[in-house]
C-alpha cells in the first residue's frame, strides 16, 4: 500500500500537505504554535506548557504536541507527549546551551514505533550544535544544544533558534513541524570612547525581558525624587503600572537633556540638580509632558553616585538604545 502523511501545524499559516483519506497517514500536531510569552522573576523562570516564560537570560518554553496514526482516515492510535527547551544565555559571553526534554509519551492503539528527530538552526553568524538524538516516542528524553554566536566588533546579531522535529513511522512517508524560540540579541558594543578598548565582554540577552534598575533606592534623596515623579502623570518608569524609560546612548542628546531642565537653576553650596526621568534617556529633558517630568536639589555626593550605577546597570544588564527598563526605589 501506497502511504502518505497530512501534516498539520495548529495555529500557523504552514500548508498542509494533503493526503489520499484512503491512505495510511500520520498526523502530527503542535499546539499552540504561537505560544504566549510572559516575563518571569528576574532571580528565575518557571516552565509552564503551552507558554514561552523568560527573564534577561534564561527562557523556557513547553509545547504539547501528539502524532495521529490513521487508517483509511480513522485513528488508530496516537503519541501524546510534551516538548521542552530551557535556554540559558551568557550576560559576558557569546557561547551559550539550551537542554531539550521530550516527555514520556503516552501511547494509544497502532502508535508505537514512531521514531522523532531534532534539528536546530540559529542564522549566520550564530551556530547552533544539537545533541539531541533521535529517539522513538515512549520514554522519556532529552539532550543539550550548543551555540555560540560570532557577531563582530561594536555590532549587534538578533536572532532566534528554529527548531525542526520530524517523525517517521515504518510504511508511512516522513512527517514534520517547526518552531522558533524566543528572540535572542547578541552584541560586542560596550568599548571605551576611543574604541580601542572593551569595557565589557561580548554576550547575550533576550532583549524582550525589561530589567529593573534597583540602586537608586539607597539614595534617600534621589529616590524621594523619583517617588515623587512616578507617583504622578505618565507614572514612567514604575515597575507595575507605568511606561519604561528607553536608554539613550547619544551623549550629545544626554547633554542637551540636562541643559533643557537643569540649565537655568541656581546652584546650591553641596548641592546638585537631580532630573528624572533620567537625562540618559529618550523620556529626558522636555520630552514628556511637565506632570511626568520633575527635578529637585539633592546631596552632590548622591548625585556623583547615581551616574555610575546607572551606566554600570547598562553594562549588567546590557542594556542598548532604546532598550526599555524599570525604575524601582
Amino acid at each position: 500500500m501506497t502511504a502518505a502523511v497530512a501534516l498539520t501545524v495548529a495555529g500557523t499559516c504552514m500548508g498542509a500537505a494533503q493526503a489520499n483519506p484512503s491512505h495510511d497517514e500520520l498526523k502530527v500536531t503542535q499546539s499552540p504554535a504561537a505560544m504566549a510569552a510572559s516575563a518571569g522573576a528576574a532571580a528565575g523562570v518557571t516552565c509552564q506548557v503551552n507558554a514561552i516564560v523568560y527573564n534577561r537570560n534564561v527562557a523556557c518554553q513547553t509545547s504539547q504536541a501528539s502524532v495521529q496514526v490513521l487508517r483509511n482516515g480513522k485513528e488508530v492510535g496516537r503519541a501524546t507527549f510534551t516538548i521542552s527547551h530551557e535556554m540559558t544565555l551568557s550576560k559576558k559571553s557569546l557561547k551559550w546551551s539550551e537542554t531539550t526534554r521530550v516527555s514520556k509519551a503516552a501511547i494509544t492503539g497502532s502508535a508505537s514505533g514512531i521514531r522523532m528527530a531534532t534539528s536546530v538552526s540559529c542564522g549566520s553568524p550564530c551556530k547552533a550544535t544539537s545533541h539531541v538524538s533521535s529517539h522513538t516516542l515512549g520514554a522519556a528524553f532529552s539532550g543539550k544544544v550548543d551555540y555560540s554566536d560570532g557577531v563582530k566588533k561594536n555590532k549587534i546579531h538578533s536572532s532566534a533558534a528554529k527548531y525542526t522535529f520530524t517523525f517517521t513511522k515504518p510504511g508511512y512517508t516522513l512527517g514534520s513541524f517547526s518552531y522558533s524560540s524566543l528572540g535572542f540579541r547578541c552584541d560586542d558594543s560596550f568599548w571605551n570612547a576611543a574604541n580601542t578598548r572593551r569595557i565589557l565582554s561580548p554576550g547575550c540577552v533576550f532583549p524582550k525581558y525589561k530589567p529593573t534598575l534597583t540602586t537608586m533606592s539607597t539614595l534617600p534623596d534621589i529616590a524621594k525624587n523619583i517617588r515623587r515623579i512616578q507617583g504622578k502623570g505618565g507614572h514612567y518608569g514604575k515597575p507595575g503600572s507605568g511606561h519604561p524609560l528607553r536608554r539613550l546612548t547619544s551623549d550629545t542628546k544626554a547633554n542637551a537633556n540636562r541643559r533643557a531642565v537643569c540649565g537655568k537653576v541656581k546652584p546650591v553650596p553641596g548641592k546638585s540638580c537631580d532630573e528624572y526621568p533620567f537625562a540618559r534617556t529618550y523620556e529626558g529633558g522636555t520630552a514628556l509632558p511637565a506632570a511626568s517630568r520633575g527635578i529637585a536639589m539633592v546631596p552632590a555626593t548622591e548625585q556623583d553616585k547615581q551616574g555610575g550605577r546607572i551606566i554600570g546597570f547598562y553594562k549588567q544588564e546590557r542594556v542598548m538604545d532604546k532598550d526599555g527598563f524599570w525604575v524601582a526605589v
